[in-house]
């Protein structure tokens, strides 16, 4: 009974924290006109493509070496360091000046500093805290190595960066915000398809392409 009542109460214990993470993460969106939900969305997202993944068998073999749970419990983080950002530049209701793009890129890096004091202050180097590093200091690599923070290219960007990057950029699409409004899934799909080879791994916009309708429905 005492190995039961512990085990539960660290299953509650975990799920509290999951769910900390997740409005914290929320809110720190929610600074910014058309966020609402986007959290939610992208969570949702990252299980349809990853599930559509494994169906293809595409990229099975790294997929397997990452613990699932994890990864869509740690994404909630990948935009983290957008606290950093100046609501002088994270809401402005227009487009960005160069400088302002150059401060608002540093949120990749930002983020991974954020987690690196969490993993300091608690001396916790867990696979949650590493996966969210990945999530959220590479999703804004590009396939052609023209990417931030690091400028990495292809296979050289870890699996996580690469997936996420699909799904945030097609979230903005589809999304309201400040300085346009939302392209319908149609046009969004197409903008990443022609963005494939570029900015996007080509395997894993083909899964994104065949699962379409389902991250419409979100």
């Amino acid at each position: 009974m005492e190995k039961k009542a512990l085990k539960e109460q660290n299953t509650q214990l975990q799920n509290l924290l999951n769910d900390t993470v997740f409005v914290l993460a929320d809110r720190v969106e929610n600074r910014v006109i058309g966020m609402d939900g986007h959290i939610e969305r992208i969570l949702a997202s990252l299980k349809i493509l990853v599930s559509a993944m494994f169906t293809r068998g595409v990229y099975t073999n790294e997929l397997n070496k990452i613990d699932l749970g994890i990864l869509y419990s740690s994404a909630c983080l990948y935009d983290i360091g957008k606290i950093s950002i100046p609501d002088s530049i994270i809401c402005k209701p227009g487009r960005l000046t160069n400088d302002e793009f150059e401060i608002m890129k540093t949120h990749a890096m930002e983020g991974e500093l954020i987690i690196d004091q969490i993993v300091s202050r608690t001396g916790e180097d867990v696979e949650y805290l590493r996966s969210a590093k990945l999530l959220a200091g590479y999703h804004h690599e590009r396939w052609d190595g023209k990417g931030y923070p690091r400028g990495l290219d292809r296979l050289n960007i870890p699996l996580q960066g690469r997936i996420m990057a699909v799904l945030d950029v097609y979230d903005a699409l589809v999304s309201t915000r400040s300085y346009k409004k939302p392209f319908t899934p149609e046009e969004s799909v197409k903008i990443i398809m022609d963005s494939t080879g570029e900015m996007f791994d080509p395997l894993i916009t083909e899964v994104f392409y065949d699962a379409r309708k389902q991250f419409e429905k979100l």
